[in-house]
């Protein structure tokens, strides 16, 4: 069983494992001060054109969204704490923006414990979590191509 403690058998965390913790730190953080100061597209995509990024040619010439299609906006309404928008959005989003947030206090307790980075790759578990959220992220898009073709009402 993986466990988060740190025992005598183990190497010691590095300078290099407290700047990985922090970087992802300062990045979820980022993310999140970027999604609160966006405002959420009522269309349900577009918002990160607020940054200045063109509109997702996908979608132009597709008429379908693109798997990133409202992620931007979903994570702007959960930094709003809109959570039932962000879900009802882009599920996903609600998924980034709760890894985002959760990140920030578990690398500060993870460099607090003294936990190398690499110790996070025994995770048995690995693999079972990449696959769901993969398996998340495409039932999400199929999701939003319902919305957005008129299969699901969006309320």
């Amino acid at each position: 069983m993986w466990q988060l403690v740190c025992d005598d058998s183990q190497q010691p965390i590095t300078g290099s494992d407290k700047v990985l913790y922090l970087a992802t730190s300062g990045a979820a953080s980022l993310l999140l001060l970027v999604g609160r100061l966006l405002q959420p597209s009522p269309g349900g995509v577009g918002t990160h054109e607020q940054l200045g990024l063109p509109s997702c040619t996908f979608l132009y010439f597709t008429g379908i969204p693109c798997p990133g299609c409202g992620l931007t906006t979903s994570v702007a309404h959960a930094a709003h704490l809109h959570f039932f928008e962000s879900i009802v959005t882009q599920p996903f989003g609600f998924v980034v923006f709760l890894f985002a947030a959760l990140s920030i206090p578990l690398s500060i307790y993870l460099i607090y414990r003294r936990i190398p980075y690499s110790k996070l790759h025994g995770f048995r578990g690995k693999n079972l979590v990449v696959y769901l959220l993969i398996s998340l992220f495409l039932i999400s898009w199929l999701y939003k191509i319902a919305v957005m073709q008129g299969f699901i009402a969006n309320s």
